[in-house]
């Protein structure tokens, strides 16, 4: 069987040491790499190896008792989890590593949710133990039980689930083997199965404790999901899963694949995106080493050289999409230069493209890039100067905001220049939590379906900017009432323009909110300053749940803006003279606390945004003239 395996964790959890001792116990590697002596074989860029952390997902493979894995190391550090949910695609079971001297942390409940919301079957590594002079592997169990919400039992090998009391447990989640148990009719296989069934249902998960710098229980981990693990049914049509772009040291663009289903073979051609491209060369890859090999099949990853737009996220063959990730950038930089303009943007276009996340935009005469946090601005300055040569400099951090409708409003944008035409009349509506989505209400004999695809395919190729802030447009169904084209002079990019201007056009009328990022967090102080931590958090907009108090520590779990969470850890650090801590994740989007302060701060100037005009063209005389948002109505022609 072939079995692809994520490794997770919040930051020094020992992730990548355990990744460096399981190649190095089934000998795929000779020496053991250390992190911290910038040794390991994972975090082989120069940048990971610097700071000591892992930035990019980095591959490699093995075999062990009959199965071939594919060994998947992600970042821990919240900066960079927009990669480690790239990787989640792909994967067929999750090691999430817990510390055992630091229990659960934030950032590892926000990997659980999403191992969870993609039924990822997930097993759990208790690491660290050796560091601990007395552990207590059911209090570990407790708290990782509690705060991951699961049910998760500790075993030290496979042969430990045929046990009394490990069936009596297994029992509680399954009633076949229940009944069988009862009748004592129960036996391994039936054991066996049963684990299996409740492992991928997600009822369930196995943790093992050891110690990653010692070697101590990572084969056992990995024989474990061997045994317990289900096997994907498969079929002959090729499909396969975005999850990783790099650029070589000669400038070719590697994508990086997971074969899901069928095979794919050197010259074969992948479609995706509505177009069709070649696959030039394949590659296998051990961390930064590769050989070249001529086909892959399902459940391999490989590198692969010929798709020239494909990104992170994209789903390949026949009915391909994208996978839209969950966690989003709540922050926004500016870049600050002085080099050629095209320079700037052509460097950020590739590493755009191994991070889609970042949405590079130019706007005002400023290019922005939307990050996770002030540590990736760290990082995209030493990747800039080392890969391409160019050294940028970023403005402070600012919120990123969004905007949305109130209420369902309709939008129309025509365009006619001399031998130009089409018109289009759009309905915009909320669409709370579902992001930008299209619907078309009109009948194929009215307006042939392949135009109603490019009103689709324009109204979501891009981000259409609100009128308050020209922040990204979001949560919002666009629906197409009406559209026309003329069979001589419609061409292209005619319906694009007539689409984006009947977007904008509607938004002009609209009563439109503004959307600021909100924060969980889970903050632990001292009892005696639990007042004051909770008037801060009420005077920052913030909400929160009944504190739980654990001795003379209380705990207060709750939500508020990014906007005013962003430095409390400083403020709460120096009032608690360091007992302080907190823990912050992005939550989602909200209505903002204070939308008349932010629209004034950013100061944006919608007539000045040419790009993103409301105004629609019509012809009259041979010529073609411009009429405002505010009159376009008057001139439409399918009104």
């Amino acid at each position: 069987m072939k079995i692809t395996i994520g490794v997770f964790a919040h930051v020094d959890a020992g992730k990548t040491t355990f990744c460096e001792g399981l190649l190095y116990q089934t000998n795929r590697i000779k020496f053991l790499g250390r992190v911290d002596h910038g040794s390991s074989v994972m975090d082989h860029n120069e940048v990971e190896r610097r700071r000591g952390i892992t930035i990019f997902s980095d591959i490699a493979s093995f075999s062990y008792a009959d199965n071939d894995y594919w060994l998947v190391d992600t970042p821990g550090h919240i900066d960079f989890s927009a990669e480690m949910e790239r990787t989640i695609a792909v994967l067929d079971a999750a090691i999430l590593i817990i510390s055992a001297p630091n229990g659960v942390q934030s950032h590892s409940v926000t990997i659980h949710k999403l191992l969870q919301a993609q039924k990822i079957p997930v097993y759990i590594f208790i690491n660290k133990i050796d560091q601990l002079s007395d552990v207590d592997i059911d209090f570990c169990m407790e708290d990782i039980n509690k705060n991951l919400g699961i049910n998760s039992r500790v075993i030290g090998n496979i042969a430990e689930i045929y046990e009394p009391t490990f069936v009596e447990w297994l029992c509680e989640y399954d009633n076949n083997l229940l009944e069988h148990f009862l009748d004592e009719t129960h036996n391994e296989k039936i054991i066996l199965a049963a684990a299996k069934n409740q492992i991928k249902s997600g009822n369930i998960s196995l943790a093992v404790a050891g110690s990653a710098l010692h070697q101590q229980g990572i084969l056992e981990t990995i024989a474990i999901i061997g045994e317990t693990l289900t096997e994907t049914p498969q079929n002959n049509d090729f499909s396969a899963a975005v999850f990783k772009v790099i650029h070589d040291k000669k400038g070719a663009k590697v994508t990086f694949i997971k074969c899901l289903s069928g095979k794919i073979a050197i010259k074969d051609e992948i479609f995706y995106n509505d177009i069709h491209e070649k696959i030039n060369e394949i590659r296998s890859y051990q961390g930064k080493s590769y050989t070249k090999t001529s086909f892959a099949a399902a459940g391999d990853i490989v590198g692969v050289l010929g798709l020239s737009t494909a990104i992170p996220g994209m789903l390949l063959g026949d009915g391909a999409k994208m996978i839209m990730p969950t966690l989003q950038p709540a922050l926004k930089a500016a870049v600050v230069h002085n080099l050629p303009h095209d320079a700037v943007m052509d460097c950020l276009r590739k590493i755009e493209q191994q991070d889609p996340m970042l949405k590079v935009d130019y706007v005002n005469h400023e290019i922005n890039v939307c990050i996770m946090g002030k540590i990736q601005l760290e990082v995209l300055k030493e990747l800039a100067l080392e890969d391409f040569g160019i050294a940028l400099d970023f403005s402070d951090c600012s919120i990123m905001y969004k905007e949305t409708v109130a209420e369902p409003i309709m939008g129309y944008g025509h365009f006619e220049p001399l031998r130009h035409y089409a018109e289009v009349h759009l309905r915009i509506e909320p669409n709370p939590k579902g992001g930008c989505t299209f619907a078309s209400e009109v009948h194929v004999d009215n307006f042939p379906k392949q135009y109603q695809n490019l009103v689709e395919h324009h109204v979501l190729e891009r981000d259409h900017k609100g009128v308050l802030t020209g922040s990204s447009l979001t949560d919002v169904k666009i629906v197409l009432t009406k559209g026309a084209i003329h069979l001589k002079h419609t061409h292209g990019g005619d319906l694009k323009e007539a689409t984006y201007r009947a977007v904008r056009q509607g938004l002009e009328k609209a009563e439109n909110i503004i959307l600021e990022p909100y924060y969980s967090f889970i903050i632990y102080v001292d009892t005696p300053t639990l007042g004051r931590v909770l008037s801060d958090i009420t005077a920052m907009h913030g909400t929160f749940e009944p504190p739980e108090t654990l001795g003379d520590r209380a705990c207060i779990k709750g939500s508020g803006p990014v906007a005013t969470f962003l430095n409390y850890s400083a403020e709460l650090l120096s009032f608690t003279k360091g007992t302080g801590a907190i823990s912050l994740w992005f939550l989602d989007y909200f209505p903002c606390h204070n939308p008349q302060e932010v629209i004034a701060k950013i100061g944006y100037q919608k007539e000045r945004d040419m790009e993103n005009t409301s105004s629609s063209v019509f012809l009259a005389k041979g010529a073609g003239f411009e009429v405002q948002w505010d009159r376009a109505e008057e001139f439409m022609q399918l009104m």
